[in-house]
């Protein structure tokens, strides 16, 4: 057989006109999960917020750029962490591009949200502004026209749009609603001068952050553990409201607490949990509060007397480990002058919103037991051995060896290793 003879003639002999159609359509839809797959595999990049996208290099028409024709990336690839000492120069070029891209740029009109089966020019607004940024691929399906009504939302323009959301930090809806329209209301001119802020606060990050550390980006609300060069883990956090805002660091994870205690920092002390300990003082006995005096570390309950003596800077409350314990099963020692840690917490469901500052400037994780199996499997300590730790009341510290670097920071936009921009809200109005 001659593998390599070229066919005059592709269809089977002796079928009907029919007979031919029924196979097309049987083929199409035997590319249907194949169409899925490659979808799944190229949507995996940064945390939970992937893309298939990029943004094109300058405004001709999406056929003309190659960059967006590439080969799918291999799954690994998916894995592998933002070079710390290209990530500025990387903003950079982006906001280059950007700049150009302002050129040709027209906002969309003002209107009502625009979603799939809709018609007219701001439609086809949206979609010349979304083929600009890359997002618009063209029509869906390897049947699909080749061209295509300009001025309407079909099914590779809600594609377009999902790209735009995943891209931003918006809740993938498929549908230009309000917050999206927002998003794209601002210029890429404006958009370019985020990028180059951001490019600063790369530069604030040491070019070598070492083979094995923690990555903490505040308005992403995710924490990632890279080991060299790779997101061996990544998980949801809850970070500080815009009130208690968790403060960028540069420090390292010393110890892993079991069943940890919780003494409140003054602030909270004050402003939270004393007035409620003076109007419920046996609800909050009940949950394990007890006022410690500083200097001698001795336990009183809670009365009028003791919270008194914790009002005038004498003392404070301190909660007992347990189930109940604000910081849930496990805390993560970081030096810090702020009392801020990675711990545990009792309120998961705020894992499902996707704005997550909600803490009082501690970073809350979704997935606490991973993360201290992850630092301490090494040390002798499995999943079970980790399980059985979280048991019971009794606090246990249990000390890292080689501990990794922290690096809690604050980016609204970088580019990620497929070379996709990503956007994040700037949740402490710290762009401006």
């Amino acid at each position: 057989m001659c593998i390599n003879k070229r066919l005059t003639n592709t269809n089977p002999p002796g079928l009907s006109l029919n007979a031919r159609h029924s196979l097309v359509v049987m083929g199409f839809c035997a590319l249907i999960p194949l169409s899925a797959l490659a979808e799944n595999v190229t949507s995996r990049t940064h945390g939970a917020t992937a893309n298939t996208d990029v943004v094109v290099s300058n405004p001709q028409p999406l056929e003309a750029n190659t960059e967006q024709q590439s080969t799918l990336p291999p799954v690994v690839a998916a894995d592998r962490a933002i070079d710390f000492a290209s990530a500025g120069n990387a903003l950079r070029e982006k906001a280059v591009r950007y700049r150009t891209l302002a050129q040709n740029w027209q906002p969309i009109d003002a209107g009502t949200p625009l979603r799939a089966g809709d018609q007219g020019p701001r439609v086809t607004q949206l979609r010349a502004i979304l083929k600009l940024y890359g997002d618009y691929q063209g029509p869906l399906g390897p049947l699909a026209p080749a061209t295509s009504a300009d001025d309407r939302f079909d099914a590779g323009l809600q594609r377009a749009v999902e790209s735009y959301q995943r891209r931003h930090g918006i809740e993938v809806t498929g549908t230009a609603n309000r917050i999206t329209l927002e998003a794209l209301s601002r210029s890429p001119q404006e958009l370019a001068e985020i990028l180059e802020i951001n490019a600063e606060r790369w530069d604030k990050l040491p070019s070598k952050p070492g083979d094995r550390y923690i990555f903490v980006n505040v308005p992403d609300y995710q924490l990632q553990l890279i080991d060299g060069q790779q997101v061996v883990l990544s998980m949801k956090t809850v970070v500080g409201k815009s009130s208690k805002r968790t403060p960028d660091l540069n420090t390292r994870v010393v110890s892993v607490v079991f069943n940890p205690t919780w003494t409140v920092p003054r602030s909270i002390l004050l402003t939270d949990l004393l007035p409620k300990a003076r109007n419920f003082p046996e609800a909050m006995h009940k949950r394990g509060y007890r006022v410690i005096r500083y200097g001698t570390n001795t336990t009183t309950p809670i009365n009028e007397k003791s919270l008194e003596s914790a009002a005038r800077g004498k003392a404070t409350l301190r909660q007992i480990a347990g189930p109940g314990n604000t910081l849930g099963r496990v805390k993560f020692v970081i030096p810090n002058k702020q009392a801020i840690y990675l711990h545990d917490t009792q309120a998961q469901s705020l894992f499902e919103q996707r704005h997550r500052a909600f803490s009082h400037g501690c970073i809350r994780l979704q997935q606490p037991e991973e993360l201290a199996y992850a630092l301490l499997g090494k040390q002798g300590w499995d999943r079970t051995r980790v399980a059985q730790a979280t048991t019971g009341d009794e606090s246990v510290t249990i000390k890292v060896e080689n501990p990794p670097k922290l690096f809690i920071t604050y980016l609204t936009a970088w580019v990620d290793h497929l070379g996709q921009v990503q956007f994040r809200p700037d949740i402490y109005h710290r762009d401006r």
